[in-house]
């Protein structure tokens, strides 16, 4: 076995395991989904350093003043 047969069966049991955790988590029957449920969120949730989708503008709570957003609806 070569090393990427082995990275690619390491990939597949990665993979398996992923959608047995989810399909747990979202039946949340027993206390064993809730947990799995936990683990989801907390494997999936993204660091806000690697978010991508965060904008600056928007985190800096820097907003327009009316005169400013008029003019733009406006197309000035």
């Amino acid at each position: 076995m070569t090393a990427n047969e082995r990275d690619l069966r390491r990939r597949e049991r990665s993979a398996k395991m992923t959608l047995w955790l989810a399909d747990h988590a979202s039946r949340n029957r027993s206390l064993f989904d809730r947990l799995c449920r936990k683990l989801l969120a907390r494997a999936t949730r993204k660091q806000a350093g690697q978010d991508f989708m965060r904008d600056p503008l928007i985190d800096n709570d820097t907003g327009f003043d009316p005169d400013e957003l008029e003019r733009y609806q406006r197309g000035e």
